[in-house]
């Protein structure tokens, strides 16, 4: 089929009620979350500097909406690290796994010059420590993504589940098949 592929993901979930070790991070970062509605034009520019215009675009058409956020990490005055946080309403037609309650982090870019530095794990503690409405977050990357995979484990992510995403079409059409526990899915 044209532009066919599959990827394998582990999903992970971080509790609120759950603490973990505190993440730092080798360098000093500010952290902004940020309701997507209340970005500043640089801020976007930034956004779209890291991500790409398209990915953003996308982002926003897909994702956007009143309770969406976004985390912007800086370090000095250099947009370092990103993560989109949106609400179930909006990412249950795809992943039917997330519950009701809850919120995913998703699309987390760091820039190529500030990997390895710790900022990804702390940054997802800020979200599940900050006043987003959720009980728990979801959060998942591919099975062949060592530092992401190190990085939600480092910020107490809890493994529960995998899913195989198959896309055809260039991605325009994609089915997801879930896994609890991750067991079934080999």
């Amino acid at each position: 089929m044209f532009g066919a592929s599959q990827t394998r993901n582990e999903v992970f979930v971080l509790k609120k009620d759950k603490t973990s070790d505190i993440v730092t991070d080798r360098v000093k970062v500010t952290t902004k979350i940020l309701p997507l509605r209340a970005l500043k034009h640089s801020q976007l520019r930034e956004l779209s500097e890291l991500q790409g215009k398209a990915a953003v675009s996308y982002l926003k058409f897909r994702y956007g909406s009143l309770n969406t956020y976004i985390l912007l990490a800086y370090v000095g005055k250099t947009l370092a690290h990103v993560e989109w946080i949106v609400p179930a309403s909006k990412i249950r037609f795809r992943y039917n796994f997330v519950t009701n309650d809850s919120y995913s982090i998703i699309s987390c870019l760091t820039s190529q010059s500030f990997r390895g530095l710790g900022i990804y794990p702390s940054q997802i503690q800020k979200v599940v420590e900050s006043d987003i409405p959720a009980r728990m977050f979801w959060i998942w990357t591919a099975s062949t993504n060592i530092p992401s995979l190190k990085g939600i484990r480092k910020a107490g992510g809890v493994k529960v589940g995998e899913f195989v995403q198959k896309k055809r079409f260039w991605g325009c059409i994609s089915h997801v098949k879930y896994f609890p526990g991750g067991n079934d899915s080999k």
